[in-house]
């Protein structure tokens, strides 16, 4: 699946491939080229991410990776498309349990309009099919037409859509304070009332798609290998009940921290828990000393979107999630 070609014109052909550690340069030359929108509002550090790839592709990395593959629990699989020798295009497909997660799908604006991002995408769909998954899952930019167009094409279906928020952390304004609440870092234990409070207050299509279970609550143990940043999940408690939880995320100060999966129970909702669990995961990634925050939330929760745009936050921009069963 990963050796196939391509042909494009009379003198040019596209090879998907296995990233290799000597395509970094590439990787990082096209980044910024295809995802220039993106990193102006998460921001990008490319020595972050490459050290990333030098621990993930290094020497243990390695030997970690192909046990995996062996075994036929392959964390993840990295493609590339290469013509004339150079890296043109990446896709990395995550292993989400029975779900093929699909991102980093990027074609060099030089060789775009020349099948090469369909070409990636059959390659990772297959993949998924081979390793009997339910289904792939990925999300692209609202205004990506092209993007777009080609996933519906390879049978792709919308599911759901998620608003980016962004805010300067210096002018955040969250009030955290509500009587009889208290915020602390989750615990192994609370995995069952974690759980329970997923079922409740997350989109039911979302949990569906996502085939979600309590193994998703844990850190899978290769991204505990590589670290590619730190996450740490809040949970709120109020007369020792668990009625919400957040996840707080940071890699370096020079990309902005994350704020997702922001849950409260429905008959919990607008009564302050969100506002104490945003400050929470502001506070944790103030560690980081990260300039900006990003915070994800489906459009679903307009209540939300609202609070965040109270306490600073503006809208950057919209992902659609699209899925794909396997045949």
């Amino acid at each position: 699946m990963t050796q196939s070609s391509l042909s494009m014109t009379k003198d040019e052909s596209v090879l998907i491939r296995d990233f290799h550690k000597s395509d970094l340069d590439d990787v990082l030359d096209l980044l910024p080229k295809c995802f220039a929108k993106e990193f102006e509002i998460s921001g990008f550090d490319p020595a972050h991410l490459r050290d990333t790839i030098n621990r993930a592709y290094g020497r243990i990395g390695r030997l970690f990776l192909g046990a995996s593959k062996l075994l036929g629990r392959e964390p993840i699989r990295f493609l590339v498309a290469e013509v004339r020798d150079k890296v043109v295009g990446t896709t990395i497909i995550s292993s989400e349990g029975r779900v093929g997660y699909i991102s980093a799908v990027m074609v060099s604006p030089d060789q775009r309009r020349k099948g090469i991002a369909t070409t990636l995408m059959k390659n990772a769909v297959e993949y998924v099919r081979q390793r009997r998954m339910q289904r792939a899952v990925l999300h692209v930019v609202s205004t990506n037409s092209p993007a777009k167009g080609v996933y519906s094409g390879l049978g792709f279906e919308e599911f759901e859509q998620i608003a980016y928020l962004v805010a300067d952390i210096d002018s955040i304004s969250v009030q955290g304070n509500v009587a009889g609440l208290e915020t602390r870092p989750y615990l192994g234990a609370d995995i069952d009332e974690t759980y329970s409070l997923y079922r409740a207050s997350e989109n039911p299509s979302h949990l569906r798609i996502f085939d979600f279970n309590k193994s998703q609550l844990r850190t899978p143990f290769w991204q505990r290998i590589f670290h590619f940043g730190t996450s740490k999940r809040i949970i709120a408690l109020r007369a020792g009940k668990i009625v919400g939880s957040v996840v707080a995320s940071y890699t370096t100060a020079k990309e902005a921290g994350s704020i997702s999966s922001l849950q409260v129970r429905p008959e919990d909702r607008s009564q302050g828990i969100e506002n104490a669990l945003a400050n929470a995961a502001i506070g944790e990634m103030r560690k980081s000393k990260a300039g900006r925050i990003v915070a994800t939330v489906p459009a679903t929760r307009p209540e939300l979107i609202e609070m965040l745009k109270r306490s600073g936050f503006q809208e950057a921009m919209l992902l659609v999630g699209m899925f794909r069963e396997s045949p």
